[in-house]
């Protein structure tokens, strides 16, 4: 079901400037974990297929061999993010100041203040705000894809306008 569940709603909405960016990482040998509220086995499916080192998500009980809808332990969200990325850190010897973290929104703060190089992606308004303050890199990739979008019909009309109005008729002094 997890495969499912990536293939129909998680890959169609990856940021493709954010995969660049992990690869980028990974590309110089670091390690790229994605931290999610999402259930941990999804965490670390999606981590796998997107190559990352790993994935650290919110665990749920599983009894028989099926989720019973109780968590085990914090929802991994808020500061809970933070803490379970300083606990990785501590098992693996990263060392946090030198290390990246990547959010969209204000309730990541805590993780992102975790780290000594924190990144903002199409951030939510009081994130973005928050990171303007403090001089933290904004990524926004909803800007490009927006412009696009909002360009090709401008585009459209000024084309057909050019088209239904040429040089001649000007001169013609018609409309």
């Amino acid at each position: 079901m997890g495969i499912e569940i990536y293939d129909e709603y998680v890959s169609p909405a990856l940021w493709q400037g954010t995969i660049e960016i992990a690869n980028e990482h990974l590309s110089q040998n670091e390690e790229v974990w994605l931290v999610t509220a999402t259930p941990k086995d999804l965490a670390e499916l999606i981590a796998k297929r997107l190559g990352f080192t790993g994935g650290l998500g919110t665990v749920a009980e599983v009894k028989g061999g099926k989720y019973t809808g109780k968590i085990i332990g914090q929802l991994l969200h808020g500061p809970y993010k933070a803490i379970a990325v300083r606990q990785l850190a501590a098992e693996r010897g990263i060392d946090l100041e030198n290390s990246y973290a990547y959010s969209d929104s204000h309730h990541d703060l805590p993780l992102l203040e975790a780290v000594g190089n924190p990144r903002v992606i199409n951030p939510d308004a009081l994130l973005q705000l928050h990171a303007l303050r403090e001089h933290w890199p904004i990524h926004d990739f909803r800007r490009a894809r927006a412009l696009k979008k909002a360009v090709a019909p401008i585009l459209g009309v000024f084309m057909k306008a050019a088209t239904l109005a040429s040089p001649r008729t000007w001169r013609r002094g018609t409309k």
